[in-house]
């Protein structure tokens, strides 16, 4: 349950109040900027199988500081309890399975090419410009309304988008994190996998997501602090005919991190990514209806004994709303 109001139309703040008794999925990061953003849906959420149950009351306020930047700040009280077998030591001869959490987060959002306008007595970013910048702070209080434990976390994420004559267009992604702290696995890091634990490249053949990594594992890796890196190159679309304009895509990721004191996470196993975990792969998307195929590999340090584990071969789903 959710509801708003603005108070200064011509800065665009919004005060916001949420009560939300929900599944999450653990290890996920989100900025509190991102939910300006249109998005059907993730395709990735629909294969996610390790949550955490969570009760949240929250107070939000939305302000665009400048015209280029916007901020938001969210106080929030949350009981957490995963859904499955899961400790954290304390290091005191104490561990939490359930828990509290208090926490403050401030994010903001700079956009320094982009074009914002006044339409109608508010500001609105009328053209999108590269590259962006996202940062985002959290801090969890002990002892203040009931919270278990203080902790900090950082986040940060670049995007730089280049079109090219030929229409082609060239991505990069940056995202990085890091958390300090009595910091349980579900305020930590899993670097979006999307791969499905089954035998065979047939039986895991399902969606494939939008920035997710898709030959690594759910469950596989979880980091303290990571950073990510993704460069997608979009060719123009084929036109074929007037209704069959397929577009190929080449991708590349990296991911790096790291854990420090991981017996501290107990009932579960998992690894760390300090030796660098890399994939590449193409699309071919708008073959039919807005489906494609996507094929990706992965190799390097983290590259598996069984050929056909180092395989993701999936579906796209892309959707033009002009």
């Amino acid at each position: 349950v959710a509801g708003g109001f603005r108070i200064a139309p011509k800065r665009n703040t919004w005060v916001y109040l949420s009560y939300t008794d929900d599944l999450e999925e653990t290890g996920s990061s989100n900025f509190l900027t991102d939910k300006r953003l249109f998005q059907l849906f993730e395709p990735r959420l629909l294969n996610i199988d390790l949550f955490h149950k969570h009760i949240s009351k929250a107070i939000n306020i939305e302000h665009q500081i400048f015209n280029k930047v916007v901020a938001e700040t969210e106080f929030a009280l949350r009981s957490i309890n995963p859904t499955y077998t899961y400790t954290y030591d304390l290091l005191n001869g104490n561990s939490l399975s359930e828990y509290n959490t208090t926490t403050l987060k401030i994010s903001a959002q700079w956009s320094p090419f982009s074009t914002f306008e006044y339409i109608n007595n508010s500001i609105k970013e009328t053209k999108i410009g590269f590259p962006n910048f996202t940062f985002q702070y959290t801090r969890g209080f002990k002892d203040f309304i009931n919270g278990d434990l203080s902790f900090s976390r950082l986040d940060f994420r670049a995007i730089q988008s280049f079109r090219h004559k030929n229409n082609d267009q060239t991505e990069l992604i940056v995202v990085g994190g890091m958390a300090n702290g009595d910091i349980p696995l579900q305020y930590l890091y899993h670097a979006y996998p999307n791969n499905v634990t089954k035998e065979t490249i047939l039986r895991r053949f399902t969606v494939a997501g939008i920035n997710s990594f898709e030959t690594m594992y759910f469950n596989e890796f979880f980091s303290d602090r990571f950073v990510t890196l993704q460069i997608k190159h979009r060719f123009d679309p084929f036109e074929i005919s007037p209704w069959f304009k397929p577009q190929l895509v080449l991708i590349s990721r990296m991911a790096l991190g790291n854990m420090d004191n991981i017996e501290r996470h107990q009932g579960i196993s998992f690894n760390t990514l300090n030796k660098g975990f890399t994939e590449s792969g193409i699309e071919l998307n708008q073959l039919v209806y807005g489906f494609g195929l996507s094929f990706a590999y992965r190799y390097g340090a983290y590259h598996l004994p069984k050929f056909e584990d180092n395989i993701s071969f999936k579906f796209t789903f892309n959707i033009s709303l002009n």
